[in-house]
C-alpha cells in the first residue's frame, strides 16, 4: 500500500487490517507511517512499515522484495501521488519529472516487480486515478492548474487498462479507481473548493473500503476497468 501514511492509502490499509490482513505500508513520511502502522494493528491487521521514496526504482524493487519475503504478495495498491497546483508559466521540467516519477513511473516499477513476486498464484494491481485525467476536464477552469497531475493520471489509466488483458493469463487483475468526487485529505486541504463548480465530496474511508475490496483478491471480472469509488456497492463490488 503506497501512500499509506494518510488519506486514501491509510483508509484502505485500515480496511484491509479489519479483514485481518498483513499489509505492507509504504510512504516517504516515516513518523506518520509509524502512526499508520499502529492504526492498522489496532483494528486487527498485521502492518509492516516500509519507508520508501517512490522516485527511486531500486527502492521500489527492494520494497516489493521485502514485502514478498515475509508473506506471499497478493496485491499492490498504488495510492501515493503528487498533485502540485501550477500554471504553465510556473511549471518547470523538474515538476513534470517529479509528478510522473511518483504518479506513473512508480506504478510501472511496482507492477513489474509485483507480478514477478506474485508468481503463478496471481494477485491484484489497483491504481488510484482521478477525474483530472479525463480529456473533458482539461478545459475546466478549476482543473487548469492541475494539468501536470491530470496528465500523469491520464497516462496511468491508459497504461494500466492497456496491460490488463495481457495479465489476465497470469491471474493478475489490473484496475484503476477514481474517487468520483472531491476527497478531503491532508494533501488536498489546500484546494479552494469555492472555485469548484460542483463540489461533490466523498469520504476517504469510503474510497478505502472500495480499494480494499478490490485488492483483497483478484477480481478478474473487473480486470481492465476504470472504477468509480462513489458507485462501490451499487454498480460494482460490496
Amino acid at each position: 500500500m503506497t501512500g499509506a501514511a494518510s488519506g486514501i492509502g491509510l483508509e484502505a490499509a485500515i480496511a484491509l487490517g479489519e479483514q485481518g490482513r498483513t499489509v505492507a505500508l509504504c510512504d516517504i513520511d516515516e513518523p506518520m507511517l509509524a502512526v499508520a502502522a499502529a492504526q492498522v494493528r489496532a483494528v486487527g491487521g498485521e502492518p509492516i512499515a516500509l519507508p520508501t521514496d517512490l522516485r527511486d526504482e531500486r527502492a521500489i524493487i527492494e520494497l516489493v522484495r521485502t514485502a514478498g519475503a515475509r508473506h506471499r504478495l497478493g496485491g499492490i495498491v498504488h495510492s501515493a501521488g503528487l498533485f502540485p497546483q501550477l500554471s504553465f508559466a510556473e511549471s518547470e521540467l523538474t515538476d513534470l519529472d517529479q509528478v510522473m516519477a511518483v504518479n506513473f513511473r512508480a506504478a510501472f516499477a511496482l507492477a513489474k516487480a509485483g507480478v514477478e513476486a506474485m508468481g503463478g498464484a496471481g494477485g491484484a494491481l489497483v491504481f488510484l486515478t482521478s477525474g483530472a485525467g479525463l480529456l473533458e476536464m482539461a478545459s475546466d477552469p478549476f482543473q487548469q492548474r492541475f494539468s501536470l497531475y491530470g496528465a500523469s493520471k491520464a497516462a496511468l489509466d491508459r497504461w494500466a487498462l492497456g496491460i490488463a488483458r495481457e495479465l489476465i493469463a497470469a491471474h493478475v487483475a489490473v484496475s484503476t479507481v477514481t474517487p468520483g468526487a472531491f476527497v478531503r485529505t491532508s494533501g488536498t486541504s489546500r484546494v479552494d473548493l469555492e472555485k469548484m463548480p460542483d463540489p461533490k465530496e466523498i469520504d476517504a474511508s469510503a474510497i478505502g473500503k472500495a480499494v480494499a475490496w478490490l485488492a483483497s483478491e483478484p477480481r478478474m471480472h473487473l480486470a481492465g476497468h476504470r472504477l468509480n469509488a462513489a458507485e462501490y456497492g451499487h454498480t460494482w463490488g460490496g
